[in-house]
């Protein structure tokens, strides 16, 4: 066993050695789907991508809208306490 100048054992063993103690869980190989056909893809296009494009520009207006009418509002609370305040 290789040594290094304060007489431990060099990295290169200990790196290989310092799970060897210890239980390791085992691996899931749960992330590996497998490619889809183009009947898949055709499908998966028409039933899900396809409904969710023609609907995401009313649902981002409709959110920026929302966002506006909170912003306004707390402009609004802000004003009516400073008022209060006076």
């Amino acid at each position: 066993m290789k040594q290094d100048s304060w007489k431990r054992p060099s990295a290169v063993d200990d790196a290989a050695n310092v799970m060897s103690g210890y239980e390791q869980q085992l691996e899931l190989h749960l992330n590996k789907p497998r490619e889809a056909t183009d009947k898949e893809w055709d499908e998966w296009q028409e039933t899900e991508l396809k409904w969710w494009g023609d609907r995401q520009i009313p649902i981002v207006a409709f959110m920026a809208f929302v966002q506006l009418f909170v912003f306004g509002g707390m402009l609004l609370t802000f004003y009516l306490i400073a008022q209060g305040l006076k």
